[in-house]
């Protein structure tokens, strides 16, 4: 009995063991021997999770076709819908076999082609993404998008984060893939599925969705029943759909391709890149397709993703490769509450992936789409903003300010919220963790902004050490006025004839300090970092620079305003030491500001003061 046990035992160990080789096994077909007129076939899914062969003639290679040592197989596909179809949307990665070996992958089309033609991505190349652990970002300065500056007289620790809003609101420098034109071959463009977000905000981020390599479709999860029907982890096979989770709660934004190759645990798939992140922690999730729908701009296949079944660690120019089965990739929590001025609170959770780029933008689109699916885009609004971003470790960035306009109000206020991500999330401190973000939102049916008339000083001469308090005049839209009462303290270190005092709502204090803040005070760490976001300038607030005509300089992230003389013949005189620091014309002496208010407050006036008594 025993006996007979031992030898069950050991068929079933080979017949596994057999099995796995066998999956592990699949026969590589060299690009080397690509030759046109090979026949073949391809594997994917063009309903439900039915796996579906099509038919491949290869037309030919192009060598160098994408970049340097990237080849591309050109293939006309047939079978199946893809007469009236063409090249689908979602098939990027489908395999194809030519004499049973592993060609590549389905990858690249011909926009507005009439036939089904295709370019394959050798799976020599797919492979040659290999598996790795994410690496540990390096710190890297992002000084063109802020300043830290700080007043004579702070520490560093007390500095204020000056954003270059131009900056800010641009994809400069990040991955982008232009608008495909009909006679070039181009990546097949990723179907964005996208549930939960409204009209307006994908009319609005679908350029710029599409210049990433995005097709952003209204879609959802399947529901109920239904959701029971999706496949499992074990059904992952070569010609499978998965989707990579990027939002999913109230608010659900995946990005769809197909599996091409599996070895055990590893996959990989699409045949190009997603957003080329290289080292990445993507979710991704089984797909069920409800339909292949044919289009004369794009067809594309209507899918709805499973639950979590691994995780995307790389995303390479020729592939993505992921790993099935493990620990779930940490996502950011969001949690919104909107008072409506419909008089309706709403709630709204959802999750999203930590990634340096996407967030902030992911972070953008979802809360613009939720306050334009009950606010009104066009018309007198106010928006009242308060939240938290909370770091692991206990640190916490402070939301709060007043967006005000007749128009992209929404748009404001949810880029008020995106900008200190992205500076956190581009700041690349390995200790950097996003534990979830809180908001709380009130929208009002009035404009309630508030213009800098008048400016006015106790005094117009001063001493070193004195104290003063300026008076602001602010004119509402309805007509009435308001004041807002400043107190400045003249430091005593103060030796020149005059300093100049600038009153003005935070957006333009911001424009004005960034233009004179010397270049290079970036954080040190990301405890100065999140101290300097929480004294980033508001919309809600009047702001006072007392600034004075001396020399300022910039080291190593900090900045020293009024240096002696002593020490600036120092730096001068020794080039090794001048070399790593910036020197500016003008230092801010003193930086003030009032309570908050009510108002988004605009506008900007100058006062000059006369410094008389000791040291002038």
């Amino acid at each position: 009995m025993r006996l007979k046990r031992l030898l069950a035992s050991l068929v079933l160990v080979f017949c596994f063991a057999s099995c796995l080789w066998a999956q592990n096994s699949t026969p590589i077909f060299p690009i080397g021997e690509v030759r046109p007129g090979l026949k073949g076939v391809g594997r994917t899914i063009f309903q439900g999770d039915k796996i579906e062969e099509f038919q491949v003639e290869i037309l030919g290679v192009l060598k160098n076709a994408l970049a340097p040592k990237r080849d591309v197989i050109v293939a006309r596909l047939s079978g199946g819908p893809l007469e009236k179809t063409g090249v689908i949307a979602g098939m990027s990665g489908s395999q194809i076999y030519v004499d049973g070996r592993l060609v590549g992958a389905v990858a690249l089309s011909f926009p507005f082609a009439k036939e089904a033609l295709a370019g394959i991505t050798p799976i020599e190349e797919m492979l040659e993404v290999v598996p790795e652990k994410p690496s540990t970002t390096a710190h890297r300065s992002p000084s063109d998008s802020f300043r830290i500056a700080r007043a004579s007289g702070e520490s560093g620790d007390l500095g204020r984060l000056v954003p270059n809003e131009a900056a800010s609101q641009t994809l400069a420098g990040l991955p982008q893939t232009p608008e495909p034109a009909g006679t070039s071959l181009a990546s097949l463009l990723l179907p964005l599925r996208m549930g939960g977000f409204s009209t307006e905000a994908m009319d609005q981020f679908t350029p710029q969705l599409r210049r990433l390599g995005f097709e952003p479709m209204q879609g959802g999860v399947l529901s109920g029943s239904e959701q029971s029907a999706t496949p499992s982890t074990t059904d992952l096979e070569p010609g499978s759909m998965i989707s990579l989770l990027l939002v999913r709660g109230d608010l659900n934004l995946n990005v769809d391709c197909t599996v091409t190759y599996r070895q055990g645990n590893n996959l990989y798939a699409c045949g190009h890149r997603v957003l080329s992140a290289g080292p990445a922690q993507f979710p991704f999730a089984p797909s069920r397709v409800i339909a292949t729908v044919p289009s004369l701009a794009s067809s594309f296949k209507l899918d709805a993703p499973g639950p979590v079944a691994g995780t995307i660690r790389q995303d390479r120019f020729s592939a993505i490769y992921g790993l099935v089965g493990g620990k779930t990739p940490p996502m950011i929590p969001i949690h919104l509450h909107v008072d409506s001025t419909l008089n309706r609170k709403t709630d709204y959770s959802f999750e999203m992936v930590q990634e340096s780029f996407l967030s902030p933008l992911l972070l953008n689109l979802a809360l613009t789409s939720a306050l334009t699916a009950t606010e009104r885009a066009v018309g007198a609004s106010t928006l009242e903003l308060k939240g938290k971003i909370q770091l692991a470790g206990g640190q916490s960035v402070d939301l709060e300010d007043v967006l005000s306009g007749d128009i992209g109000t929404a748009n404001m206020a949810a880029a008020t919220v995106a900008m200190p991500l992205t500076f956190l999330m581009s700041s690349g401190f390995p200790d950097l963790q996003i534990q979830d973000i809180d908001l709380s939102i009130v929208s009002l049916n009035e404009k309630r902004t508030a213009t800098i008339e008048q400016v006015w000083s106790t005094k117009s001469e001063v001493r070193p050490g004195d104290h003063l308090e300026l008076t602001a005049l602010l004119r509402l839209p309805w007509g009435e006025t308001l004041t807002q009462k400043i107190p400045v303290d003249i430091p005593d270190s103060v030796t020149d004839k005059v300093l100049s005092v600038v009153v003005g709502g935070g957006s333009s204090i911001n424009a004005l300090e960034f233009r004179f803040t010397p270049l290079g005070a970036t954080p040190r760490d990301l405890q100065q970092l999140v101290r300097a976001l929480n004294r980033m300038r508001r919309n809600n607030r009047v702001y006072a620079l007392v600034m004075a005509p001396q020399r300022s300089f910039v080291m190593q992230g900090d900045e020293y305003p009024s240096p002696p003389p002593s020490l600036l013949q120092t730096f001068l005189a020794d080039p090794a030491v001048s070399s790593s620091v910036v020197f500016s014309g003008t230092s801010v002496v003193g930086d003030f500001e009032t309570k908050p208010t009510p108002y988004t407050v605009q506008g900007q006036k100058m006062l000059i003061l006369k410094v008389v008594g000791p040291g002038t």
